[in-house]
């Protein structure tokens, strides 16, 4: 997928998602995806989801993430968990995250919101889908939740300290995302979602928390531009189904989003609304979506539109 951006100037971004169902034939799921995100940052996530292991209901999730901000700070999430399969796709799993924030450069001077952050923590989740059909559906709803609890150490020490200040607390943290297609007509569907997470923790650092914006959350907003603590974004979309794996739709997308680790606290709530296509042809799925969006009650131009466009190819 590539991202044209305004206003004065054009920014091409890059993001590569690659899914692997079924390649080694034991049911199991490989992903892969990289963004090339404006001012150096650099976003790449792995996994493995692998079910039914040695005959039985249980399976195994797998994962590993690098988020690279520019020259300022290095992420870096791992995630194993254990699945228990449901009857019709659904999942009960269980989980435990390490996520470890490190401030990259000579930190001679101390920068407020950044500190070395690590955090490890044991969670629980439920996936439960009912689509007609899940790469183009008309109806049928969708819920993906999770919650975690886990041990948090940072420290905001520097070159200059003579001694080591680590500070420990407890952090929670909620996430969740729901689909409802509801069928309109023969070949209509409304689109209804919402997502959202929240941290819970007294003190919050920049580079440990959600970033939002994009395609796949905020339309209208740069990719991943939002540094929230706690967010939510809810989805009202049309779509015409004229083939089996190829629509047209209009959309609006408004957000709440606020960031606990500034003082005093920052919040707003982007809108976000378009249209956009995505039609299949012999090679594979073409999607193309225009988004305008608006931030701080900022007046909406149409010269700051975001294009998104990309190709999907199934195999």
């Amino acid at each position: 997928t590539f991202r044209l951006n305004g206003p004065k100037r054009h920014l091409l971004t890059g993001d590569v998602d690659l899914k692997l169902r079924n390649a080694l034939h034991h049911g199991e799921a490989i992903a892969l995806s990289w963004r090339s995100l404006q001012d150096r940052t650099q976003d790449l996530s792995l996994g493995l989801n692998y079910p039914y292991a040695f005959n039985t209901p249980f399976g195994a999730d797998l994962s590993l993430k690098l988020f690279k901000q520019d020259t300022t700070f290095l992420q870096v999430t791992s995630r194993a968990g254990l699945e228990y399969l449901l009857p019709r796709g659904d999942k009960v799993s269980i989980f435990v995250n390490d996520k470890s924030s490190q401030r990259l450069g000579q930190q001679m001077t101390y920068v407020p919101g950044l500190a070395d952050v690590k955090l490890v923590s044991y969670g629980i989740g439920l996936l439960r889908e009912r689509y007609d059909y899940r790469f183009n559906p008309r109806k049928g709803l969708g819920i993906d939740i999770e919650g975690s609890v886990g041990k948090k150490h940072s420290s905001t020490d520097t070159f200059s300290d003579t001694v080591s200040t680590v500070q420990s607390s407890v952090q929670y943290e909620l996430d969740g995302h729901v689909i409802w297609h509801i069928p309109v007509g023969r070949r209509g569907t409304v689109r209804l979602a919402a997502q959202g997470g929240s941290m819970v923790n007294g003190q919050l650092y920049s580079n440990e928390l959600y970033r939002i914006g994009g395609i796949k959350t905020q339309r209208g907003v740069d990719e991943a531009s939002i540094y929230a603590s706690s967010y939510a974004i809810g989805t009202v979309e049309y779509r015409f189904l004229f083939e089996e794996n190829s629509n047209i739709f209009l959309f609006t997308d408004q957000g709440w989003w606020e960031d606990q680790s500034r003082t005093p606290l920052l919040t707003d709530t982007p809108l976000g609304f378009g249209a956009g296509t995505s039609f299949e042809t012999k090679a594979g799925i073409f999607s193309l979506t225009y988004a305008l969006g608006r931030q701080f009650n900022n007046p909406i131009e149409l010269r700051g539109g975001k294009v998104h466009f990309g190709f999907t190819s199934l195999f």
